[in-house]
């Protein structure tokens, strides 16, 4: 679920990218500088302690790193009264829908503070914005994701669960780095930047409402297809080695993946021993997975409930405990039953929460010489 947005300033939330190209370049013809449109292009999001030093080495410029930035910095504040600057469009409308859903709003520019605030002046845009974040507070500027982390910090809000929005390379980098959804905005005053990385591409910013609608819609999908048992077979993958090597051997998580987990032994389980497996789809990426087997008289086993790291924390696995139960009762099943490694702490817990108890201690032999050493706990229903 998204519940930030953080939108880079310029190029994003105004068309401000040929404003600062004027003021950069004039400063470097009055050093006699040729070609400076292009030579600045690489530069577009990035710091201009960066742009300056890679202009004064191109251009022998005499003066210091220092002093051109303050000078750029001192024009750039200055013009921002007179300059015509808009919101750019359809910004308010996202703004607003932002608000109505609760979704909170930072800026993290490369641009220097005093900047940021001429221009949020300049645009009224203090009733909308909790934080930002600017280039002369971090030590390494974007495509580094310092400044993102840095707003997601002052927002009190996991980077997982944080929306960027960047219309420049080093932008989205930096977003992609900061383990955040980033939206790649393609807007063509900025210089034909390459925002291809990002994990969606928009030509307008009215795109964005809907993308987040999308990737705040939980749905619980039946496991009826290839396409769906790849699915899991490819979370069981990731889950499985990200999480249990701390519990147990890599060597038995290799076997059991292979044995119970893997795309042949999830198609059987299916076709020909009963299972029934649900897939948890957050927009359009599986988040995680369950697996359920009809047992003997009342009892629904339940086999497997497995959710990606970056979403664990969110209630999301809620939304599996309520499928199971759900689907338990359908098949008149009075109880749910489970076995969880006694060292697997974090979802022993989670299950105790949800109302399952300790029935008894049990080992199982595998095979290959691999133990599983478990609690089964039950629930009534």
């Amino acid at each position: 679920m998204i519940s930030a947005v953080i939108f880079d300033l310029d190029g994003v939330l105004l068309d401000s990218e040929p404003y600062h190209d004027a003021t950069t370049t004039s400063i470097l013809e009055s050093y006699g500088a040729e070609g400076a449109y292009e030579a600045i292009r690489p530069y577009v999001g990035r710091t201009s302690s960066d742009m300056w030093a890679a202009m004064k080495a191109k251009y022998n410029i005499p003066a210091s790193v220092e002093d051109l930035v303050e000078l750029q910095w001192k024009k750039n504040v200055a013009g921002i009264p007179d300059s015509g600057l808009e919101r750019s469009e359809g910004l308010t409308e996202l703004l607003d829908f932002c608000h109505e859903k609760g979704i909170h709003i930072a800026v993290a520019s490369s641009s220097r503070r005093d900047y940021v605030e001429a221009v949020f002046d300049h645009l009224n845009l203090w009733q909308y914005v909790e934080v930002f974040a600017t280039g002369d507070e971090v030590e390494n500027g974007k495509p580094m994701p310092d400044i993102f982390l840095l707003a997601a910090t002052r927002l009190d809000i996991d980077p997982e669960r944080c929306l960027v929005v960047e219309d420049s390379t080093a932008g989205v980098q930096a977003g992609r780095m900061a383990g955040m959804y980033t939206v790649g905005y393609d807007n063509p005053t900025s210089g034909g930047q390459n925002v291809t990385a990002a994990d969606v591409v928009i030509k307008s910013l009215a795109e964005i409402p809907k993308i987040i609608d999308q990737l705040s819609t939980v749905q619980v999908l039946p496991v009826t297809s290839p396409t769906r048992r790849m699915a899991v077979a490819s979370l069981a993958e990731i889950i499985w080695n990200e999480h249990f090597p701390k519990i147990i051997s890599q060597e038995q998580v290799n076997y059991m993946v292979q044995k119970y987990q893997s795309l042949p032994a999830i198609t059987k389980a299916i076709s020909e021993e009963g299972y029934r497996y649900f897939l948890l789809v957050l927009g359009d990426t599986p988040i995680g997975y369950l697996g359920l087997l009809p047992e003997e008289d009342d009892v629904m086993l339940l086999s497997k409930i497995y959710l990606m790291k970056p979403f664990r924390g969110q209630r999301r696995s809620v939304v599996l405990f309520e499928q199971a139960e759900r689907t338990a009762r359908e098949m008149g099943k009075k109880k749910i039953r489970l076995f969880v490694n006694k060292r697997n702490y974090v979802p022993l817990r989670v299950y105790l929460r949800m109302g399952y108890r300790i029935m008894e201690e049990k080992k199982t032999d595998i095979g290959e010489g691999f133990i599983c050493d478990d609690f089964m706990m039950e629930k009534e229903l």
